[in-house]
């Protein structure tokens, strides 16, 4: 008999202890993604839209540029942004973001305003929406894999 509780004992303990297993917070890890997608637009005003990218990307990311195939890897996510133009300010501000259950999967979604001037001279502003899907990395920051933006009306309607 003694033996029967000690086994019982055992599978009882072994079955609380695995309910009481950490899982990641899920609201606080939303909240952490919406404050990375946050520094990232502050950075790329503060170092430039091309080097914030650059800071901001996992070895193995992947831009979705509108008209253009799909730009896969860093040096190749490197290469497309060496094109944005120097003097172009591209600003913007997540207004949601999910984290999967398990802790390192998340995305954001936002508005943004890329301000550029033209061959004239003359200022052009254009409104948009994106997505970016981000990974926790092994030393547990956020790096974006996936970015992709689509052009939106003037969001104040002008």
């Amino acid at each position: 008999m003694t033996r029967w509780r000690i086994v019982i004992v055992g599978i009882v303990t072994f079955a609380l202890s695995r309910t009481l297993v950490a899982f990641p917070d899920a609201a606080a890890d939303k909240a952490a993604l919406l404050k990375v997608d946050e520094a990232f637009s502050a950075d790329a005003q503060r170092l430039g839209v091309a080097e914030a990218f650059l800071r901001y990307a996992a070895p193995d990311a992947r831009m979705l540029p509108q008209g253009k195939d799909v730009v896969s890897g860093f040096e190749a996510v490197r290469r497309q942004m060496a094109g944005f133009p120097a003097k172009a300010t591209l600003a913007w501000k997540p207004f949601y973001a999910d984290v999967a259950a398990s802790g390192d999967l998340g995305y954001t979604l936002g508005r943004y305003e890329l301000r550029a001037t033209d061959d004239a001279g003359k200022e052009q502003v254009s409104y948009g929406k994106y997505c970016s899907v981000w990974k926790k990395q092994p030393d547990g920051s956020w790096k974006w894999v996936v970015d992709v933006g689509t052009s939106s009306p003037d969001p104040k309607g002008n």
